[in-house]
């Protein structure tokens, strides 16, 4: 997609199989929202905030160390992708 998003506003939207490939999402927030087949590819979530997320089936393969997912619920398979980029996931809880 490669768009700036900094400063875009998500509020109460269901993302399904959204494309975010190399968008720039630094510091957007994204809490609460539902994420189904979403991909996030060469994106820029340095201090974005998914707290309280939930993750379905979604793709990661970008920088991820400084990007908060307290409270997000997601699948075992995004968990493991995260997990492999080094996501804090600390405070995140499995679900089918």
């Amino acid at each position: 997609m490669k768009s700036n998003l900094k400063g875009a506003s998500f509020k109460d939207c269901i993302l399904d199989h959204v494309d975010f490939s190399s968008s720039e999402l630094s510091g957007v927030n994204m809490d609460n929202l539902t994420f189904n087949g979403a991909t996030f590819n060469h994106s820029g979530l340095k201090g974005t905030s998914f707290r309280n997320a939930v993750f379905r089936h979604v793709t990661f393969n970008t920088e991820v160390k400084k990007t908060i997912f307290d409270g997000a619920k997601m699948d075992k398979a995004t968990y493991a992708l995260l997990k492999s980029f080094k996501a804090n996931l600390q405070h995140v809880q499995i679900i089918k």
